[in-house]
């Protein structure tokens, strides 16, 4: 997604660009922790006999694979079609149950079907094959017919972010050695943020049995992880219209701009409402073909895909200071960014209503730092620089990747860059010293750029070189040996037992050990014996109390 400060700026300005990239996001997973989805095949009519619970379930919707020409389906269509006048989904199994592989005529097995579902009033977006049997010539035939198919053999998870072959979407295979306890385990999973289906044939009879009990149990369950529990064409057009729109881009209008798209398959289904965040419509009118669209409480506006176009009005939204520009010398909370003038690429937060613009805003501590990061998102700020000089940088981050992670400061063609050391998780932030940028003063703008995905920002500070330094920095040893990042310690008054952890600069612990010191460079004298020369991050604190922190050193 490109935004803003330059697309936004450009577009409620009226400046010359008359196009910008992706003010739309969808929210994943129409905005449960993930989805599930449960798919019955062959048309039995154990199915629709031992499924009746369905109707005390509302919010849930599930899809039956038909045969036209064979099984229950073909001699009596009435309880499938019954289920399909409650908002069950009927999609194409073929006519006859043939492997399309070996034997039949692909194309007329899959067409025939439709046809047929087509003369019940039924609009088949969706088809599993028979034997979860596929080739090339097979998947052909499906994409003339259907937007999406069903396959099977694997755990059945499909994720949000890497677009799938939507002609073998898998599928977690109840057979009659399958227990409900590993079902659950891929709920769990699923509500990771992923989407689960789960193929079924008979219930409580014929073949492949799952009990009625057994599967009103697992969907009962996949309600209770709050995952979206819907039919396979719901949640499967929702997840490739995310793929489409994400990616539309925006042309201006005089009183804001207009988003229009394409569909992504000619069978997609006729309606596909799709909840989003739109950037840039805060205080303006949302519309649809002339139609208002409201924004939901949250901020988020459910829209018609297959509308294929979305208009946003009204009175230019001006791009400022979110609480007035930051006075430098000072600290900089970085989820104070200046109004819309970021560009954040997944739009996932932790809702936590600090701003109706939110970039992906987490809780940190006792307040907010910025999250949900990924490579080339920014932030921009307006700086009121007080004196002309050069000023100390330090970066307030956590990560929990693998390896440390990286982010880039810039005031106009000014940049210092600081690794973040990864503590194995998000919430163990360390202050890292990023290096010195020369300022002039007076009012500029300054753009956080994050370089690899998933860190974590809470402040970046600015310290005048020229000032005189904090009781923070370490004592008695000089620039070349230790480097500290950290505010002063109530153990620095006198000698205490130190609890030291040093982690190279990939995260991991080399070393723990308890000394007696009465400053961060006591202590770090004591440690640093057998190390070998290089840059480390130690974990300081008094043994018995919480107070932690982290600081940057040097050998």
């Amino acid at each position: 997604m490109e935004c803003f400060k330059v697309s936004l700026a450009a577009a409620f300005s009226l400046v010359a660009i008359s196009a910008f990239a992706g003010p739309i996001t969808t929210v994943p997973w129409n905005g449960h922790k993930g989805a599930a989805t449960f798919t019955f095949d062959d048309g039995l009519h154990s199915q629709t006999s031992n499924l009746t619970f369905l109707d005390n379930m509302p919010d849930v919707s599930v899809t039956f694979f038909v045969c036209t020409g064979t099984m229950d389906f073909a001699t009596n269509s009435e309880p499938h079609l019954n289920y399909a006048k409650k908002g069950h989904e009927i999609g194409n199994h073929t006519v006859n149950h043939k492997d399309l592989t070996k034997e039949g005529n692909p194309a007329s097995e899959i067409s025939n079907a439709t046809s047929k579902l087509r003369s019940m009033g039924l609009e088949a977006t969706s088809l599993a094959t028979p034997y979860c049997a596929q080739n090339a010539n097979v998947k052909n035939a499906i994409n003339q017919e259907h937007f999406i198919s069903r396959g099977c053999g694997g755990s059945g998870l499909t994720g949000w972010d890497n677009e799938p072959d939507w002609m073998q979407i898998d599928s977690h295979y109840w057979q009659g050695s399958s227990n409900v306890a590993t079902f659950k385990g891929s709920l769990d999973q699923a509500a990771g943020g992923k989407w689960h289906v789960q193929l079924n044939h008979g219930v409580s009879g014929n073949w492949d049995i799952i009990s009625a009990a057994d599967i009103k149990t697992l969907i009962e369950y996949a309600v209770q992880k709050e995952l979206w529990v819907a039919s396979f064409s719901t949640v499967g057009a929702y997840l490739r219209a995310h793929f489409t729109i994400d990616k539309a881009t925006a042309t201006n209008t005089s009183t804001g701009f207009t988003v229009k798209w394409t569909s992504p398959h000619a069978h997609m289904p006729k309606s596909v409402p799709l909840r989003v965040k739109i950037q840039g419509a805060q205080g303006k009118t949302v519309s649809q073909k002339g139609k208002e669209v409201k924004p939901n409480s949250d901020g988020t506006y459910t829209i018609e895909f297959m509308a294929l176009e979305l208009e946003v009005s009204g009175e230019p939204i001006e791009v400022k200071p979110f609480k007035g520009a930051i006075e430098i010398p000072g600290t900089l909370e970085a989820e104070n960014y200046d109004t819309y003038a970021y560009n954040d690429a997944d739009g996932k937060s932790d809702e936590t209503g600090y701003r109706s613009d939110d970039a992906g805003i987490v809780k940190a501590g006792n307040g907010y730092a910025l999250g949900y990061t990924t490579a080339d998102d920014y932030f921009e700020y307006t700086l009121d620089v007080k004196a002309a000089g050069k000023y100390k940088v330090v970066i307030n981050g956590a990560t929990g990747n693998s390896t440390a992670s990286s982010v880039t400061v810039s005031v106009g063609d000014k940049k210092v860059q600081a690794e973040i050391p990864s503590m194995g998780n998000w919430e163990t932030y360390s202050e890292v010293e990023a290096g010195e940028l020369e300022l002039v003063a007076g009012k500029q703008t300054l753009r956080l750029t994050i370089n690899t995905n998933y860190i974590n920002v809470d402040w970046i500070k600015f310290e005048s070189e020229s000032a005189p330094q904090s009781s923070g920095s370490v004592e008695g040893e000089s620039s070349s040996s230790t480097t500290a990042i950290a505010r002063p310690l109530a153990f620095e008054k006198g000698a205490a037992v130190l609890h030291c952890q040093v982690f190279d600069m990939n995260g991991h612990q080399i070393k723990s050990m308890n000394v007696m010191a009465g400053s961060v460079s006591d202590a770090w004298n004591s440690v640093k014996a057998g190390l070998m020369n290089g840059v480390y991050m130690m974990r300081v604190g008094e043994v018995g109390h919480s107070d932690m922190r982290m600081v940057k050193v040097k050998k």
